[in-house]
């Protein structure tokens, strides 16, 4: 999976959360609903100075897209990407779109793995991911979406008026994943990545994992080993996102 990839299938895996009444039950997707209480504001406030301070209870769709860089490639690379410092008012649209901007990041076409804007000439009110261009529309998955406030995914035709650039991250920065390469004499390496449990298994895979886990169709040796290769991941991540495991 490239690095846009496995954002996306980050940002997908979080679609139906719904944010909550209060401080209580983050975790669920459906319950204490609905509010502008949420997990990835809670997550991301742990990291004490990421931001400028707490976001909990406030609109949280940049926080959303921040989530999602920062779960799927740690605090360091995602800050990176998303041109953001530590202490960081990238919880506000318009302060994120104008990380992007002043790195020369920010462009008028879509691509897979950018992060979209919404506004008009004088405020920026809104953000999502981008998951796919195709048909004239630009495909998202937005935090604090709708009503009731979720995690949905949106579509938009391409140069809608609304729809105020685009930040693109500087993928490069992020180490790719590699096809195996044959020996010489033309059999595939031995060498096999292996993950003994749930927690060793890297984020962008993790959640297609726990759905197997969770309804008995991979099943490890007890005491929570699974030891499960990263080919079976990767395929089992790539059946998730064509909707084949639910």
């Amino acid at each position: 999976m490239t690095a846009a990839e496995r954002l996306i299938a980050t940002a997908e895996d979080q679609v139906g959360y719904m944010g909550k009444k209060s401080n209580a039950q983050l975790d669920d997707f459906k319950a204490n609903a609905p509010g502008k209480y949420n997990k990835y504001a809670r997550d991301l406030d742990a990291l004490r100075d990421f931001y400028n301070g707490p976001k909990n209870g406030f609109d949280w769709c940049d926080v959303f897209v921040d989530w999602c860089f920062v779960h799927t490639f740690g605090r360091e690379i995602a800050q990176k990407l998303l041109c953001q410092p530590d202490k960081s008012l990238g919880a506000g649209t318009k302060y994120s779109r104008d990380y992007y901007k002043s790195k020369g990041r920010l462009y008028g076409t879509p691509k897979p793995g950018d992060q979209i804007f919404f506004g008009d000439s004088s405020s920026i009110w809104h953000t999502g991911i981008v998951v796919k261009v195709e048909g004239g529309f630009v495909h998202t998955v937005e935090g604090n979406a709708g009503s009731p406030s979720a995690v949905r995914a949106c579509r938009y035709v391409v140069g809608g008026r609304n729809i105020m650039g685009y930040g693109r991250p500087d993928w490069p920065l992020v180490s790719e994943d590699k096809p195996e390469q044959p020996n010489s004499n033309g059999k595939d390496d031995d060498n096999m990545t292996y993950y003994k449990t749930i927690n060793d298994v890297p984020s962008y895979y993790r959640a297609a994992v726990e759905k197997c886990v969770k309804d008995g169709s991979l099943k490890g040796t007890g005491n929570g080993e699974i030891n499960v290769s990263e080919d079976l991941c990767r395929m089992l991540t790539i059946f998730d996102r064509k909707g084949k495991l639910d």
